[in-house]
């Protein structure tokens, strides 16, 4: 299942272009495929990156989320409600200021994390037996390749984030 690279794309601004296109449409198609799980799970791709940045982050406060977010503490807190309603969230108040608001994941929201990560694995396991397995090691190495370059360019390594590791 090689694709081709259109003749038009012959040189290395045109090689980008066609894998900045393709990227672009890879990431969309894997996003739509996770925001349909998500769905009928009754959490939204907002909801779903609270857990996330819960995970990472571990508790925090009502305001630093609302910061981390970029948004409005009544956004946030709408958000969070709908998140602890169905047990992925807790919030506490701080005995000592009961006017802060403390919020972390729980068991289920990291489940609900887990069993998302463990539905696209098994999405790019398809995908990728799909493909002539004497380009794996091509596309594993040019993937590697890209997640160090990304890491370099954002200064943000992608073992920060939900569980990832650097395997690979």
């Amino acid at each position: 299942m090689t694709q081709t690279i259109p003749p038009e794309a012959s040189t290395s601004g045109d090689l980008i272009d066609q894998i900045i296109a393709d990227f672009k449409r890879t990431t969309w198609v894997m996003k739509s495929a996770m925001s349909e799980r998500l769905v009928r799970l009754g959490v939204s791709m907002a909801q779903f990156h609270i857990a996330l940045t819960l995970q990472r982050t571990g508790v925090m406060t009502m305001s630093r989320l609302a910061d981390l977010l970029g948004v409005s503490l009544s956004n946030a807190s709408g958000l969070i409600d709908r998140l602890e309603e169905r047990g992925f969230v807790e919030r506490t108040r701080v005995p000592e200021d009961r006017r802060i608001v403390m919020v972390r994941i729980t068991a289920a929201g990291a489940r609900l994390i887990e069993e998302n990560d463990a539905l696209s694995d098994e999405l790019m396991r398809d995908v990728l037996g799909r493909m002539d397995t004497d380009e794996l090691p091509t596309i594993a190495r040019a993937t590697a390749g890209v997640r160090a370059a990304l890491e370099a360019a954002t200064d943000d390594p992608a073992s920060n984030l939900h569980g990832s590791s650097n395997e690979g």
